[in-house]
């Protein structure tokens, strides 16, 4: 992980260039502050004594002052072994620094983060350093003149015994400058090293490593310095009276105590002033995060505050800290979020324009309506289609207000009523799909057809919100197909007459003239047979037409259905002589159906010739007579097979018809098969295999059996034939007739 410029930028004097080196300036802190104290107390020492000799006194002054020396020395060749992790790291960064006007290298932009290591081991040192060193320092000054009070008797033999007074004045001495050292050593060291601390926590943090080091309690911390600034001066001044008192009164007795006094005045304030810098360091920055984050509302650009040391402000400068990644985490979430909120409102705002633009610009007319009924949206068309205005005028109108049932019909001209809205219906969970309606338009003085679709809105669980309908304008569509209708009618029944006087013609010449030449022969036949054609023709279209208007008529009577299949198949016969026609009966006896022949034989005829016209040379066409159980209404065979259709004696089931036509041509395609009783619907249209035809031979094939109370279907495969049912109801079991 990287370190950030601002990490790398506080090592070790934040605001200025660093130095050199880190080591000596702390140690010369350290021991500058040290030595005007350490001048004074040989001094306090010597009166302790009661040593009144000069030359004893400079020999024991020297003594002092050599064993200060090798004190200091060892102490600070101490300290630098202790600062030595502090002073690897502060090399690392001094060696990464770009030297340019720049300032600190940005690492995270390529630049390499210190080993893991060395920043585990700087942490130590940082943290653990100022308490054990200002004891170790506070125990050398204790002892420290232990050993020039047993070598005063070895320079003065003479020098009377110290007595009880003065050793208790000397061990008081001894404790006084104990626990003056200690709270000096560690204020000084701490406000020191504090900054290394900070920055050694903030490159920990960013580097994701749990800080080393022992954790003190800031309260006890107090407590014990409290007691040494208490202690100190009172044990220096009980050991004074106390070493004063223990023999005859000495002069300079008034400098000597305005010395101790400068000594206790000033030392009290240097220890505070360090202590309290390195308390209310930490705490000014806490409350500076907190007052920026409070003043700009956001935590964004926040530097994180450094841990100086490992207590209880530690504790709370590491809580902020995490307050203020939990914020800045929260915060880019939250940007994340509006940014992405915003994005998804311009697409909707998007969308919906698009959306509006294509529902204004279709012909049919849409309507969407809330779960209560009313009106939510309405497109162009639909304001046109209902004669309105004002497309905010209409919202939260109800449906059947909109509507209008006063104008519109059923196609049987019955008056709607609001539950029979296809909307309304629509919000019961009811699909509608192309129902007819007819609105009055009273401005055009005409109606208006209508197809209406509807669907409801349902959520994600299924629970119904809202409705939407979709209504088309048909009636020009319906006067165009009106306007057909009454073409083929009038065109079918002009072309009756010249194809029956050309078909008489033909046959009474083929009848009277028995001496015609072959050719002319067989242009006669071929002229009877296209006449045939075009009657069947005529036949169908005029079916067409009567079935547009539903006026088709099917007189039933008992029929053979043998006989009438046997002849459909010799007619073909005839007319195909490449083909195989065979038919064969599947069945104890010929059975009687209630059928019109004349529609029945249109069936067969449209069924065969297909058969025929689809099937190679040369192919077989098979056509089967069974008599089979009736298969449930309900659920129809989707395929079958003549031999499936076994009689099954005994059975106490109603029985039918089954009629099958199977040839071996080029077969349905698949996508097309669905479609193939539509009316025109031809599946080879413009293929190798499109041999002609209208297409409504299939179409009036199933509006007639339909008629007759069965069933017609059928299954193929492409390029492997089709075979083609229909049943028809029994003679004895037969339905009552839909005669019109």
């Amino acid at each position: 992980m990287a370190i950030s410029r601002a990490a790398w930028a506080r090592i070790w004097n934040p605001g200025r260039s660093p130095t050199p080196s880190f080591t000596p300036r702390v140690v010369a802190y350290a021991f500058g502050i040290e030595l005007p104290y350490s001048l004074l107390v040989p001094v306090a020492h010597l009166r302790l004594l009661g040593v009144v000799d000069s030359a004893v006194q400079a020999r024991l002054l020297g003594l002092i002052g050599l064993m200060y020396l090798v004190k200091t020395g060892g102490l600070i060749a101490l300290l630098v072994h202790m600062l030595r992790p502090i002073e690897r790291l502060r090399q690392y960064a001094v060696v990464h620094r770009l030297q340019s006007g720049a300032g600190v290298e940005d690492t995270s932009s390529g630049g390499a983060a210190p080993p893991e290591e060395t920043v585990l081991a700087a942490a130590n040192a940082a943290y653990n350093t100022p308490l054990a060193f200002a004891t170790v320092w506070a125990v050398s000054w204790g002892l420290l003149y232990l050993p020039v009070t047993v070598a005063l008797y070895f320079i003065a033999p003479d020098q009377s015994p110290l007595g009880v007074q003065r050793g208790v004045a000397l061990a008081l001495f001894a404790l006084a400058l104990f626990a003056a050292a200690l709270p000096l050593a560690y204020s000084i060291l701490g406000r020191l090293l504090a900054p290394a601390a900070g920055v050694i926590s903030l490159i920990a943090r960013e580097r994701g490593l749990a800080m080393p080091g022992k954790g003190y309690s800031l309260a006890v911390r107090l407590v014990i310095l409290g007691a040494c600034l208490a202690i100190a001066p009172t044990s220096w001044m009980a050991a004074m009276v106390l070493g004063e008192t223990a023999g005859p009164a000495k002069p300079g007795l008034k400098l000597t105590l305005a010395i101790f006094s400068m000594v206790a005045v000033t030392w009290a304030p240097v220890c505070a002033g360090f202590l309290a810098g390195a308390l209310a360091g930490p705490l000014q920055q806490v409350a500076a995060v907190i007052q920026k984050i409070v003043q700009r509302g956001e935590v964004d650009r926040l530097e994180r505050i450094p841990v100086y040391f490992k207590d209880e402000i530690g504790a709370l400068a590491g809580g902020v800290n995490a307050m203020v990644d939990r914020l800045e985490e929260s915060s880019r979430r939250t940007r994340s979020y509006l940014a992405e909120r915003e994005r998804l409102l311009q697409d909707a705002a998007q969308r919906a324009a698009q959306l509006g633009a294509v529902l204004d610009n279709l012909v049919e007319g849409v309507f969407a309506c809330d779960r209560q009924g009313r009106l939510t949206m309405i497109n162009a068309s639909g304001l046109r289609l209902l004669g309105l205005s004002g497309r905010s005028e209409q919202a939260g109108r109800m449906v059947e207000e909109v509507m209008d049932l006063g104008r519109v019909r059923h196609s049987d001209g019955r008056a709607f009523t609001r539950d029979e809205l296809p909307m309304v219906r629509a919000l019961a969970g009811e699909t509608i799909v192309q129902e007819e309606q007819v609105l009055a338009d009273g401005r055009a003085g005409r109606d208006v057809f209508l197809r209406t679709s509807a669907a409801p809105i349902r959520s994600e669980g299924g629970a119904v919100l809202g409705a939407v309908a979709v209504a088309r304008d048909v009636t020009e569509l319906m006067e165009l197909d009106l306007v057909k209708d009454q073409f083929i009618r009038v065109g079918a029944h002009e072309l009756k007459t010249p194809v029956a006087i050309m078909k008489g013609y033909a046959l009474a010449l083929l009848r009277n003239t028995n001496d015609l030449p072959a050719p002319r022969r067989k242009m006669l036949e071929a002229i009877d047979r296209g006449a045939d054609r075009i009657n069947r023709i005529v036949d169908d279209l005029l079916a067409i037409s009567q079935v547009t208007l539903d006026v088709l008529q099917v007189s039933e009577e008992d029929v053979d259905l043998k006989e009438l299949v046997q002849e459909s198949v010799d007619r073909v016969a005839k007319s195909a002589s490449r083909h195989r026609v065979r038919l064969s009966l599947d069945a104890e006896r010929p059975p009687v159906v209630r059928a019109d022949p004349e529609r029945l034989r249109q069936v067969l005829a449209s069924l065969l010739d297909n058969a025929v016209k689809y099937s190679p040379d040369g192919g077989d066409v098979d056509v089967t007579v069974a008599v089979a159980e009736r298969a449930p209404v309900s659920s129809p065979p989707s395929s079958c097979d003549a031999a499936l259709f076994s009689q099954r004696h005994g059975a106490a089931q109603r029985f039918e018809a089954v009629v099958s036509v199977r040839d071996q041509g080029v077969g349905i395609p698949a996508h097309k098969q669905e479609r193939i009783f539509e009316r025109f619907f031809r599946a080879h249209t413009d293929t190798r295999h499109d041999y002609g035809g209208m297409g409504i031979g299939l179409f009036l094939a199933k509006d007639m059996i339909t008629r007759h109370g069965g069933r017609i279907w059928f299954e193929s495969e492409e390029d492997s034939g089709s075979t083609f049912y229909f049943t028809l109801p029994l003679s004895s079991e037969a339905p009552a007739a839909d005669r019109r």
